[in-house]
C-alpha cells in the first residue's frame, strides 16, 4: 500500500511540472495587442499586460518602472502614436520566458515634442499564472 501511494503521489507531483509548449505566434499576437493598447490609449488594458517588476529602458537610456511609465502615459507627457515592428523573432530560453528581438519605427510625442525614432528592441515576456506579461523592454536607436 505505501508503495502505490508513493507512485501516485510522485505522478501527481511530476504532472504539475509539465508545461504546455510555448507558441511563438501566441507571443507575436500578445505583443501586437500590447502595441494596439498603447497606441489607442487603452492604458488599463496595457497595464494588465505588464509585469509588476517591469523595467522599461527607452532608447535614450532612461529606465522606467511600471508605475513611472504608466504615470507618464496617463498624464499625457508621453503619447505613442505608432509602433511598427519588423523582423521580430521569438525564442524561449525556458518554457516560461520568451525573448523577442526586432526593429520598430516609433512615432511618439514627449513633452509636446513629436519624435520619429527608428530602433532595435529586446522584449522579455514571462509567463505568470498562465498569462504572458512584459517583464523588460530595452531599445537602442538605429539609423533610419
Amino acid at each position: 500500500m505505501p508503495f502505490i501511494f508513493l507512485v501516485c503521489a510522485t505522478a501527481l507531483f511530476l504532472s504539475g511540472w509539465q508545461q504546455t509548449a510555448a507558441d511563438p505566434e501566441e507571443l507575436l499576437k500578445r505583443e501586437q495587442q500590447r502595441v494596439e493598447y498603447l497606441v489607442s490609449g487603452k492604458l488599463d488594458q496595457f497595464a494588465e499586460m505588464l509585469s509588476p517588476t517591469l523595467t522599461y529602458t527607452h532608447s535614450s537610456a532612461v529606465v522606467d518602472s511600471k508605475d513611472k511609465l504608466l504615470g507618464d502615459l496617463r498624464s499625457g507627457r508621453v503619447v505613442y502614436r505608432s509602433l511598427k515592428h519588423q523582423d521580430v523573432r521569438v525564442r524561449f530560453p525556458t518554457p516560461d520566458v520568451a525573448i523577442l528581438t526586432g526593429q520598430s519605427d516609433v512615432d511618439v510625442v514627449v513633452a509636446g515634442q513629436a519624435q520619429h525614432v527608428p530602433l532595435r528592441f529586446t522584449i522579455v515576456y514571462v509567463r505568470k499564472n498562465e498569462a504572458w506579461l512584459m517583464e523588460a523592454w530595452h531599445s537602442a536607436r538605429r539609423s533610419a
